[in-house]
């Protein structure tokens, strides 16, 4: 997972997992960057979910023990489309509205 600036198209921050295959997720994933500086990261068609430091220390992780068999597709899947995480404040706003 690279961050670029898109000003210059420089790398300003970049996430490796310990091997390539350890984490890939080609679609329905995506990340956040958090308050704190750490980045949310959901690595979708392998159900996890998890957040690392901005020196990319995992410090806490997530796999979706709910698995799941569809019509047309070998196998069985845990996939999640998208996580985010809220503050809160933001929660508590969300109620009053």
């Amino acid at each position: 997972m690279i961050e670029v600036d898109p000003r210059t198209s420089a790398i300003v921050w970049e996430y490796h997992d310990q091997s390539l295959f350890d984490f890939f997720s080609p679609y329905i994933s995506g990340a956040q960057r958090l308050a704190n500086g750490n980045t949310l990261i959901c690595e979708g068609c392998h159900g996890r979910i998890f957040e690392v430091t901005a020196d990319g220390q995992v410090v806490w992780e997530y796999i979706n023990p709910y698995f799941h068999v569809e019509s047309g597709r070998p196998g069985i899947n845990n996939w999640v489309f998208r996580a985010f995480r809220y503050t809160p404040e933001e929660i508590e706003r969300a109620r009053k509205a």
